[in-house]
């Protein structure tokens, strides 16, 4: 049988942010496949405020919950756990060798990989760099198989992390499941002519780059924590559930930006975009929306090879590079964009990544 870990959150205040879409849609699409969910009840609560020898209870605590929660799987069994889990235990993989013994194959879907965040955070002391490497690391090697963001992500942890390369699949980009799209979606909100839309956490802590936007270039603003003024070129729209989302959305373009400076993706989200699958390009695209993107992220790749956007130096060059596409290029791009928009709404990356792992143990 095949199984996904389906991990059930007691807190609250995350209804309005992305992070939980992309586990959701991970949830949904592998159901529709036939794989069944195995709930495990997550408090993050309990975790907070907590001296060291009950925080190693908790995390005791934790693994038992697991243990109890796969106990029935058997030999042959799929099992997939989105990384890094939301309950975090240090325990973790330690319940992974103990279902491999049983012949149970297990596979992680990678979300995000701390061990490189952690490594280019100034804040992060060595003593957290160091238990931070070996425990992602251990569970990273100690699984059957890993589905990374993209063929970078791949390389890094083949060459950089030393996992081997037979067990490494490439997800491509994120799935992004839109109910009521066909129903609902209004093609004329896209246009060429129209504002570009920045979407997601605009907080200035993590998204600092939209507080220093170029005054010669129209922007419609859709997210949480937004600090700024709106300007004769910036609308502010305010935050929507992710279901809502694509269809507030009218613009000409998606951005796919991070970091702290307009010129360039600096920081530390910045060299994130070099390796990860930023959730909002698939939102993007999944909406039927072209998308300009940095162009060292590792999917201005995917962006250029399947004509869906244009790629960029600094976001002060988009409207030059708008003025180099005529109209019936942009309509080319929406056509483009509306096929891997159905392929994303149909969770088509995620399921051909578990046939590719299916079809390594066929051979």
């Amino acid at each position: 049988m095949n199984y996904y870990i389906r991990e059930i959150q007691t807190n609250e205040g995350v209804q309005k942010t992305a992070g939980i879409k992309a586990r959701d849609d991970v949830e949904r699409i592998l159901s529709s496949d036939g794989f069944r969910e195995i709930i495990v009840e997550t408090d993050l609560e309990k975790r907070k405020k907590v001296n060291s020898i009950l925080g190693i209870y908790y995390h005791y605590e934790t693994m038992c919950k697991w243990n109890n929660a796969l106990k029935k799987l058997k030999k042959n069994d799929y099992l997939i756990i989105q990384f890094p889990v939301i309950n975090h235990t240090i325990f973790l993989n330690h319940t992974i060798r103990e279902l491999q013994k049983r012949g149970v194959k297990v596979v992680l879907l990678i979300h995000d990989l701390e061990t490189i965040r952690s490594s280019l955070k100034k804040e992060t002391s060595s003593k957290q760099k160091i238990r931070l490497n070996l425990e992602e690391k251990s569970i990273l090697k100690g699984c059957n198989y890993i589905i990374a963001h993209n063929f970078r992500m791949v390389d890094y942890l083949n060459k950089t992390l030393g996992i081997d390369k037979d067990k490494l699949i490439s997800l491509e980009i994120f799935d992004y499941l839109i109910p009521g799209f066909d129903e609902n979606f209004d093609g004329e909100k896209i246009n060429k002519e129209s504002p570009i839309i920045v979407a997601g956490t605009l907080r200035l802590h993590k998204a600092k780059y939209v507080y220093d936007l170029p005054e010669n270039i129209n922007f419609n603003l859709y997210g949480v924590g937004y600090e700024g003024k709106e300007k004769q070129n910036i609308k502010y729209y305010g935050a929507f559930m992710p279901d809502e989302l694509p269809f507030a959305m009218k613009g000409s373009f998606g951005l796919v930006w991070d970091g702290e400076s307009a010129n360039t993706c600096s920081g530390i989200f910045g060299e994130y975009l070099k390796i990860n699958n930023p959730h909002k390009t698939s939102l993007y695209l999944a909406s039927g929306i072209p998308v300009v993107i940095w162009k060292k992220a590792a999917l201005a790749e995917f962006v250029r090879k399947n004509n869906c956007g244009i790629v960029v130096d600094s976001i002060e060059d988009i409207n030059q590079m708008k003025d180099l596409i005529n109209e019936n290029d942009y309509l080319e791009m929406k056509r483009n964009v509306m096929k891997i928009s159905k392929q994303l709404r149909s969770g088509y990356y995620l399921l051909n990544a578990v046939k590719k792992i299916m079809k390594c143990e066929e051979n």
